[in-house]
């Protein structure tokens, strides 16, 4: 898989990930990372309700094991 984020805003920058994705449909390891991007995004007060939510059958856990990364900063200066 591959996943690249660029800053649109000058000077300009990005990284680029490549690697290998890992599906997981394991009950606990979903509700860990939903509660911990919930506690992130909804705030610590909501990180259980969105990791009971959205850790349920038919939901994956995709981690991504990174084998190169591409970067660049400052790409207008």
């Amino acid at each position: 898989m591959s996943l690249c984020v660029d800053d649109e805003d000058p000077p300009f920058s990005f990284v680029s990930l490549f690697g290998r994705a890992e599906l997981s449909e394991e009950p606990d390891a979903l509700r860990h990372w939903a509660t911990r991007i919930g506690a992130r995004y909804m705030g610590e007060d909501r990180a259980e309700e969105f990791g009971t939510r959205n850790a349920v059958p038919g939901e994956l856990l995709v981690r991504m094991r990174i084998d190169k990364v591409i970067a660049e900063a400052g790409l207008a200066d």
